[in-house]
């Protein structure tokens, strides 16, 4: 009897091991495929590492080319107005890489760690780096209210990239 219960307690230690180990993989399968991600968000969105890598970007309108791919690849997508804006760049503090876009005209890249109060919007609007499409891309630095302009009917997209 005593023999038995020995057998018994060492398959429950042996078991309990084996499922240990088994969790210690789906964590790692897991990382990878983030990696993946985010290696496949950034090969297809070059923006998101090097703004000025859309002056090299040959279709009719590179703004619209990025939204059209960045909708497939991007964590969230949030329509912006200026009853969400404050809370939707609370949320984007958690995430990477943060674009807004305006209708198919403007793009800018935004820096979440420094903003300014804006009267317009409501809202403390981020530091931002893009362009403004007025037949040729113009370059744009400066914070968010002033390249996106005032709250009106046009469409912003605000993508949220992990």
């Amino acid at each position: 009897m005593k023999h038995l219960a020995y057998v018994l307690i060492l398959v429950l230690a042996l078991s309990c091991k084996n499922n240990q180990k088994e969790k210690v993989d789906t964590k790692v399968e897991s990382t990878t495929q983030n990696t993946e991600k985010d290696a496949e968000t950034t090969t297809n969105l070059p923006f998101l590492i090097d703004i000025k890598s859309l002056e090299k970007d040959t279709s009719a309108n590179p703004i619209e080319t990025f939204k059209t791919k960045a909708t497939n690849l991007a964590t969230e997508v949030i329509k912006l107005n200026k009853d969400n804006i404050k809370d939707a760049l609370t949320k984007a503090k958690d995430f990477k890489n943060v674009v807004i876009t305006v209708d198919n005209h403007t793009i800018v890249k935004l820096d979440v760690n420094d903003c300014k109060p804006s009267g317009a919007w409501s809202a403390c609007m981020p530091k931002a780096e893009g362009y403004i499409k007025k037949g040729e891309l113009a370059y744009q630095n400066d914070y968010a209210n002033n390249i996106i302009g005032l709250p009106d009917d046009q469409e912003r997209l605000l993508f949220l990239f992990d």
